[in-house]
């Protein structure tokens, strides 16, 4: 039923988090306090969305419009090719974009048709073009905090002013203000918050998520270590119940 959470489903993703801290030796403490810092940062702005009503809005928001909208919610991720946005547009589908991954729009003929069907952004700040894009445009972001992303965020903070927003952690912490739908990269994070949000997964299709190649839209990162965090993004979709993902 839309709405209802897995219980078992949200324990299985909070465990995986600790597993992964474990795998690459990531620390809990590093993790709540940069989610700490986060909201207090956002909050000391002043600004009517940068508070825990704006917060909860944003998410209200963006909850309804997937509930809401007939069709498919379509996660584009980093490897997100040109033909399967345009089939997503000719469906009629709602996008959640995992941050840079907006960029896929510029390839588009009509890149106004990609815009006009995003429902949201899931960014951890390293978004690049594809994320400028986004905040130009006023789309909604749900920004998430992690151990090593401060300066990332402080770039983004520098560039959203009232933006409007929705936090999310890695921890088992109850931080206000702040969610764990569970997820580790921002494509399966996109698909975690999608399904907190109540939207089913048979609703749901994959775009340009994959665990064997690096994404051209991926943030800077080391190729490497990107394709092992990527296993990761594979077990935690299986986990929310996707198949056949490479």
């Amino acid at each position: 039923m839309e709405g209802q959470e897995d219980p078992t489903r949200k324990s299985n993703l909070l465990q995986i988090q600790d597993e992964i801290r474990l795998a690459f030796g990531w620390s809990l403490e590093r993790d709540v306090d940069i989610a700490k810092w986060l909201i207090d940062e956002l909050m000391k702005q002043g600004y009517p969305n940068w508070s825990f009503d704006g917060f909860n809005s944003n998410w209200s928001n963006v909850k309804s419009e997937l509930l809401n909208r007939r069709g498919c919610v379509c996660i584009v991720g980093a490897a997100v090719e040109k033909y399967e946005v345009e089939k997503a547009i000719e469906k009629d589908c709602s996008l959640v974009i995992a941050d840079g991954s907006a960029g896929v729009f510029s390839e588009l003929d009509e890149p106004a048709k990609g815009w006009n069907r995003t429902v949201a952004i899931v960014t951890d700040g390293d978004g690049g073009r594809g994320l400028d894009e986004a905040i130009e445009r006023g789309i909604p972001l749900i920004i998430h905090a992690h151990g090593d992303n401060r300066m990332a965020l402080e770039s983004l903070i520098s560039k959203i002013r009232n933006h409007p927003i929705s936090l999310t952690h890695q921890t088992r912490h109850g931080i206000l203000g702040m969610r764990n739908p569970g997820g580790f990269t921002d494509g399966d994070r996109a698909a975690c918050i999608a399904i907190a949000m109540g939207v089913e997964v048979s609703r749901i299709d994959l775009l340009g998520t994959r665990s064997d190649i690096v994404g051209k839209y991926s943030g800077v990162t080391n190729p490497e270590r990107k394709l092992k965090k990527l296993v990761w993004m594979k077990n935690i979709l299986e986990v929310l119940g996707f198949e056949g993902i490479r």
